[in-house]
């Protein structure tokens, strides 16, 4: 018999919730969560995005690119962006490495305005609530800004599951990870921490996150070097 030849399958989050209410005994095979239900699993799912979110993960990492504009030392990323990881400063395709810093440490250089402009060798990512922002220094002045662009690599955020048929923002290795990891947050609703089927899906749901961070792995070599002040 031949394979199916395809490698698209999926749940969407209902059915993730459906399987995950199964497990823990709260749903009969063929039957639909009531409405509150539903929507209480689906915040449960969300909030557990949220925290799954703040890891590093290969699948988040992204590739983003600031215009220069001349004078300006501040530019908006937008919400999505979690966490820059690197800043380039490319012209003709040629590309060279920005020093990130650390908030004191961009906040201790002594003049960040238009009257010190020249060639950005040095940023700083502000990750606030509502808003991320890219500090660069020096600041571009008009023939940098319009020479030069500034490519960036960040970790973007987990996608919000609005409706429950929406798909997850996850690859398709993580969906026995969230049915099963999703029915030992909503154990504890349902008054079934005690028994021994939520301790074997407790034990499972540990057992198959642990697998996966080898998918979150680059398979190159790594080398440290100590850095001198």
């Amino acid at each position: 018999m031949s394979t199916s030849g395809t490698t698209d399958f999926n749940l969407n989050s209902r059915t993730i919730i459906d399987e995950a209410l199964r497990l823990i005994g709260v749903l009969q095979d063929g039957a639909s969560p009531t409405d509150a239900r539903a929507n209480e699993a689906l915040n449960a799912l969300n909030m557990m995005l949220k925290t799954w979110g703040a890891s590093e993960r290969l699948w988040l990492m992204t590739e983003g690119t600031v215009t220069l504009v001349a004078n300006q030392a501040a530019y908006s990323l937008g919400t999505g962006v979690r966490r820059v990881l690197s800043v380039r400063r490319r012209i003709a395709n040629l590309d060279t490495p920005l020093q990130m810093v650390s908030r004191q440490e961009y906040y201790d250089l002594p003049t960040k305005t238009s009257s010190n402009t020249g060639l950005p060798n040095t940023c700083y990512f502000d990750p606030q609530r509502a808003t991320k922002t890219l500090y660069v220094w020096m600041v571009p002045d008009a023939a940098t800004a319009a020479a030069y662009t500034l490519p960036y690599t960040y970790t973007r955020v987990i996608e919000d599951i609005d409706s429950l048929d929406n798909d997850t923002d996850l690859p398709p290795e993580w969906l026995e990870v969230l049915v099963y990891n999703l029915a030992t947050r909503l154990g504890p609703r349902y008054g079934g921490i005690d028994t021994v089927e939520y301790r074997e899906i407790r034990e499972r749901a540990k057992e198959l996150m642990a697998l996966l961070p080898t998918l979150d792995q680059e398979e190159t070599s790594i080398f440290l070097s100590p850095r001198y002040q």
